[in-house]
Formats: structure tokens, sequence, C-alpha cells
């Protein structure tokens, strides 16, 4: 007896010593938040105040002393987040994770993204275009991080991992502007899957599958057997984040119960741990700037300041075309507009941990780089509008954040030829929306098919000038909405990647209910699980059922569980999960000639949802000639049942969980990871919260609204705002995930400027001090 207590209190010691060892390494790297810390560079203290929710307000006498301080506490908070996103981007991923990681390196070196970003700078400078301040601004951010990597003790993610983190540069930012850009769009899977629906369905029924339904005949003259890209598909092994869609509104003036403008933005992006965005607030004596920060960029993507606000939805506009090209290797031509050409080459060599360097051999064409080293279809090449040596997204970022004027904030958009996007502004007495990146108008407008990159036939007519791009400015409605959508004001014979009307059409309706709104209502609309378009599916559904007279009785709690449903995607809700469930299974149904494979790519789309409801509205659709939709819907129902005999509540089926870039296999994920819970809202709604494919095999959310912010420019020192789940990326730390209720529930925390605010609602002080 005594030698098994004698033993239990040496296994109990054992686990307590090495839980406090634990512990103490964890510990050792957390954010410093108090006391004081020298700093090479500053002019002047800098002082760093953490309010409730740790958002750091950084008040400095210079805006170079306030981003050197911005760097040092971004680094502190998401260093390990920085460094991923710095390898994945330029394809150095394989140094640490070794071959499971060559896949995305191949992938991103053969994007040419550090190509691209070198030529951009070059150009800047060849064209006295290059600004020496946000150059130095640039280098004072970037030194800050550096001092924080060279004096803190790193995340516990790199002792893990058996790394150091290297010298950041400013050249890193303009690389992950590369990827924002690239994240948008989704030629490499789609056009070569699309170009084989193409060729084996009827013409109404790939017009059915489209994303944008153009009046021309769905024709390439390219001669290529594409493949489907199925590993391109399973190349995100870190689940690193991807932007997925947006909302966006803006109400004028005299529609709001304030006064002045109201601004509206929940960018949809792919969820992650920690999350994409860093809010900071930088007060100087000449500039102060609320700010939604991508780690490795200096200037706000997303901000506001006294006079105006701004945010995005993406614009979807198909800014990427593959062309099949006829190489010639030995002479090392192109076939261009029917004539040879030499062309480009250079190779790309890529470390991967205990194994041989991987060298790749590159080639870039007139229309760009040659994909073979990413894609299974051999000899495409990527035209792409971030490849323009006059695309100047980092300065024109900056520069939004300086406009002292709705002109001034205009003058810079301009220089953007991707990502596309529709930017959304505000101040007190004016609302606009801008759709910029390139717009470009094809002999083919066929884009959404890979094209002939050899006879011309298929290149491009012309960019659209600026004067010619979609955008609004004080309409006479008072009301500006942004979805991902088709605006109706966009170029006819110009495809894009749209994604589906729901979301635009059910905003639109909720704010035409009544004339003067405020921001206080606007919280409720933000986060609502609700489609307007549910009702009229429904509909169909239930008429077109024709069970028999046993199956009715077997089955009537179902269906009357969901004629009573409310229509909103709640948790608690059986009838959302049957009305998910029902769809999913009745796009399963309708697509059952395709391959595995083509469904699988295909239904990770934005097309699935618009295809769906296209077919479903229409009983004489081609789709419906071997059974029809009667039969059909009645066939989703019986097979929605054979795989859940007892229907869920929506939210034991559709969890969020917040992965952490080490928490994607068990039991790591119990340790890393933040979840899950049960999610509200869902795909196409107003609470847009995503999974990976419709119907595919699960309803586990992978995308959703990265914050929400609503600005009432009539005060704008106190707006809202809400994080996915907090700022930091420390296990230990206390900012980690203390927003995470918040979120899901459509909660709201204020997003402070005035001194008095921030002060009553301190919790930390750093002072930084000049070396």
């Amino acid at each position: 007896m005594k030698l098994a207590k004698r033993l239990s209190l040496v296994i109990i010691s054992v686990i307590l010593i090495g839980s406090i060892g634990i512990y103490l390494f964890l510990r050792q790297s957390l954010a410093p938040m108090d006391g004081e810390l020298k700093l090479e560079g500053l002019s002047q203290k800098v002082m760093v105040t953490r309010d409730a929710h740790g958002i750091p307000h950084i008040k400095a006498e210079s805006k170079l002393d306030a981003l050197r301080a911005l760097g040092f506490v971004m680094a502190s908070e998401r260093l390990f987040q920085m460094e991923l996103s710095r390898r994945l981007t330029q394809g150095r991923l394989s140094e640490i994770f070794g071959n499971v990681a060559l896949p995305s390196d191949k992938l991103y070196r053969s994007l040419m993204l550090r190509r691209s970003a070198e030529r951009i700078v070059q150009h800047l400078k060849d064209t006295h275009q290059f600004d020496e301040q946000i150059w130095k601004e640039m280098e004072a951010y970037f030194d800050g991080i550096n001092q924080y990597v060279r004096t803190q003790k790193p995340p516990y993610e790199f002792a893990l991992l058996g790394m150091k983190p290297e010298e950041f540069v400013p050249m890193d930012a303009y690389i992950l502007a590369g990827h924002m850009s690239y994240v948008f769009g989704i030629a490499l899977k789609a056009d070569p899957l699309m170009t084989e629906l193409s060729k084996k369905l009827s013409p109404e029924k790939f017009q059915a599958l489209r994303a944008d339904m153009l009046n021309h005949d769905a024709k390439t003259t390219a001669k290529v057997n594409a493949r489907v890209e199925t590993a391109l598909a399973q190349i995100d092994f870190l689940n690193l984040p991807h932007f997925e869609g947006s909302n966006s509104w803006l109400i004028a003036p005299f529609r709001s119960a304030s006064g002045k403008s109201i601004f509206a933005n929940d960018p949809h992006i792919g969820f992650s741990n920690p999350s994409i965005w860093v809010e900071a607030h930088i007060q100087t004596p000449e500039f102060e700037l609320y700010g939604h920060y991508l780690p490795l960029i200096p200037f706000a993507v997303l901000g506001h300041t006294r006079h105006h606000a701004w945010g995005f939805t993406m614009s979807v506009v198909d800014d990427m075309d593959l062309y099949h090209e006829t190489l010639d290797l030995k002479n090392k031509t192109v076939v261009f507009k029917g004539k040879p050409q030499a062309y480009e080459e250079w190779q790309e060599i890529i470390k991967v941990k205990n194994e041989p360097d991987v060298v790749l051999d590159m080639i870039e064409t007139p229309h760009g780089p040659v994909m073979n080293h990413s894609l299974e279809t051999k000899d495409l090449s990527l035209k792409w509008a971030f490849h323009s040596k006059t695309n100047d997204l980092i300065q024109t970022v900056r520069n939004m954040a300086e406009a002292k004027t709705m002109a001034e904030f205009e003058k810079p958009l301009q220089r953007v030829t991707a990502p596309g996007l529709n930017v959304m502004y505000a101040d007190a007495e004016n609302i606009a929306w801008w759709m910029i990146g390139d717009i470009a108008l094809k002999k083919n407008p066929n884009s959404d098919l890979i094209l002939d990159g050899a006879s011309g036939n298929d290149e491009y007519i012309k960019v659209l000038p600026w004067k010619e791009h979609p955008h609004q400015v004080n309409p006479a409605s008072g009301v500006i909405i942004t979805a991902n959508s088709r605006p109706d004001s966009f170029p006819a014979g110009i495809r894009g990647d749209w994604q589906p009307e729901d979301r635009f059409q059910t905003i639109t309706k909720l704010l035409a209910e009544k004339q003067i709104w405020s921001a206080e209502e606007f919280k409720k609309i933000q986060s609502l699980n609700f489609n307007s378009n549910a009702a009229s599916i429904r509909g169909i559904l239930l008429e077109e059922l024709k069970l028999n007279a046993e199956e009715q009785e077997e089955y009537k709690d179902v269906i009357s569980a969901f004629k009573s449903w409310d229509l909103h995607s709640n948790i608690d809700s059986q009838g959302a999960a049957i009305f998910h469930l029902w769809c999913a299974s009745a796009m399963r149904v309708i697509l059952k000639d395709l391959t595995q494979a083509e469904r699988d790519i295909y239904l990770m789309g934005a097309a699935p949802w618009t295809a769906f409801k296209r077919i479903l509205f229409n009983a004489d659709s081609a789709w419906f000639e071997e059974i029809n939709r009667s039969q059909t819907v009645t066939q989703a129902f019986r097979d929605m049942m054979a795989q859940f005999p007892r229907i869920p509540v929506w939210g034991e089926l559709h969890t969020i969980e917040f992965y952490h870039p080490l928490g994607r296999m068990k039991p790591l994920d119990k340790i890393f990871n933040v979840g899950p819970y049960p999610a509200p809202g869902a795909y196409n709604e107003i609470n847009n919260n995503k999974y990976w494919s419709f119907a595919g095999a699960d309803f586990k959310v992978t995308a959703g609204a990265s914050t929400r912010r609503i600005i009432d420019m009539a005060h704008p020192e106190k707006s809202f705002g809400v994080n996915p789940i907090g700022i930091s990326g420390h296990i230990l730390s206390p900012f980690r995930a203390d927003q995470v209720q918040l979120f899901l529930k459509g909660e709201y925390r204020d997003q402070l400027m005035d001194d008095k605010d921030i002060q009553n609602a301190k919790t930390h002080e750093l002072v930084l001090t000049p070396l």
C-alpha cells in the first residue's frame, strides 16, 4: 500500500513538473504588453495601450515611430503566422515541412509572385513613381518586426519545428499582395474542368452549370485534352486563409438616423487560427487610423479615420485565363498570334528538408508562366492581371488612409490591376463604390474555358479604362450594396466568376423595408441567418415531393418540421438542417452523371448554388430530361432520410473549428485549435458561413465573416467591430479566443479612438523608448 502511494506521488510529481515546464516554455514567448522596452530607431517614446480585447492603441510623435512600433507589436502576436505566410507565398514551406509541402511550393514558384513583385517595384523606379517616403514607412515597419525577432523569444511553434525566423524585408509585402490576388481567382481549378464539361455535356446542360450564362456558344479552339485538377484542390495542407466573398452596404446621410453616412462591411475569408486580421489604432499629431492589417503588410487593408471609412468585397471579375501553348522546346519558342517567338526561361530551386533540392525549369510566354509543375493538363500558361508591372496595390492601400477628400481616395485606386475588388467608401456626407482591378474585353468571351494561345483568336481586345469601370457615387437611392454578384452596370459580354445573388437580393430587400436606418439596426442585419430565396426553394421541394402513403406516414414529422421552419438557419433549427440536407442531396442527384472527380471540383466553386436554383426553378431544364423534377426532388428526399434517419438540428451538422497550422492532426487539434462550436448561418445567407463544398461530405464551416465592422460617420471614434476569435496567436494569451462567443452570437465590441475611452478600457500599457 505504501509503495503504491509513493508510486502515485512520483507519477503526480512528474506530471506536475512536466506541466509546469511546458507552461514556462510556452509563457516565455507571450507578447510583452507591460513595462518599458528599448527600440532602436525611435525618435521619441511610443505608448502602446491595450484595451479590453487586447487591441493595441499606438500613440507616437511621428508616423515612422508608430509604424516601427506596429511592426514590433504585430510580430509579438503573429510572428509564426508571418513566417508561414512568407514561406507559403515564396514557395519555401518544404524547407521546414519536407516533401508534403512540395506541391504548394511548386505552385507558388510557378505563379511567379516574386518575379512579378520585383518587376512592379522596378517599374515604379524606372517611371519615377517610386515613393521614397512610402518605402521609408515600410522599412520602419519591417525594422520593428526584425527588432522583435532579435530581442525577444520566438513563439513556441519555431522551437517545435526546429526553425528560426530570417530577416523580414519590404519585398515580403509585395509578394504577399500577390497571394491575396491569387486566392481571389478560380481559373486553375475551374477552367480545365469547365473545358471538359463543355465537350461532355449538351449545350443546354453546360450553360446551366456556368456562373455566367453568356449569349455565346461555349466554344474554344484550343486543341487540348484537359484533366480534372484534383491534386490542385488538395494543396492547402496548412489550411491558410483563402478569400471567399464578402458583404458591404452603405447608407447615405438622408437615410441615416444620425444624419451622417453609415458604413458596414464583412469580408468573407477562410477561418484560421490565428485569424487573418490584426487590428491596431495608430495616433500621431498628423495621422490617425483604426486599421485592420494583414500580417506582413504595414498599411491597413480595411480601416477608418475620423474623416472616412473603407472596406471591400471581392469583385470576382475573371482576371485569370489559361492558354494552351504550342511550345518548341528545342528552339525555345512559342507560337503567338500565328508566329513563333522566343520565350523566357529560368530556374526555381526549392530546398526540401532532408531531401535533395528540387529544380524547376520555368517558361514564361507572352501570356504568362507555363504551369506544368502544378497542373496535370500540360502546356497551359496563366495570363493574370497581377503580373502587370503597373500593378501598385501596396502604395494604393497606403494612400487610401492618407486621403483627405473622396477625390483623393479615388485617385490611387486606378493603379491596381489585381486583385479585383469592390472598394466601398463613406465619409460623413458621401458614399461611393468603385470596382478596381483590370476588366478585360476578350475576343473569346468564354474565358471559363481553356483558350488558344497560338492563333491570336482568343487574345484580349482591351482593358477597360478607369472611367468605364462600374461605380456609384451618392446614388439617388441613398444605398450602395455589393456582395460578389454581377453588378447591373457591369459590361455585357464580359463574364465573371460571380457568386450567387442571394446575399445581394436579401440585403436589398431588407434595406428597402424602411427609409431610415441606424448603426444599431445594422448589427442585426449583418449576422442574420437568412436567405430571402429559401421560401421559394422550400415551396418547390414540398410541391414536387411525391411519397407513397407509407412514406408519408413515416416522415410526417420531418415534413411538418420543414413546413413550419421560420427560414432562419439557427443552430437549434431542425427545419434548417432539412433544408440544407435536402438541397445538397438534390444537387447530387442532378449531377449523378458526372464523375466523382468532376463533381467534387465543381461543387467547390462559386457556381453550384446558382446552377442549383437555375435548374430547380425550371421544370423543363435539360437536367430533368432523364428523371423529371418531381422524381429528382423525391429521390433526394429519400437519399437524405437514408443518410439521416433522425434529422439533427442545424448546429449539430454545421460546426466551426478554428484550425491552427499545427492542429491539423489528432491529438494536436485538442491543443492548438479553437472549437468546434455549433455555427449559425449558412452558405449564401447574410451570415455567410460557407462549407468546403456545396453538396459535399459535410457541413463543417471553412469560411465566413473575417471581421464585422459598422461605422457611423457621425461617431467614427466609437464604431462597432468583432474578430472571429481574438487578436493574439499565442495559446496562453487572454486575447487568443476572447471574441469567439461575441462573434457566434452576432454581438460586437467597441472600436475605440478617443483617449478617454481607451484609458477607461485599458488592460495593459507598454512603453517603447529610443535606444
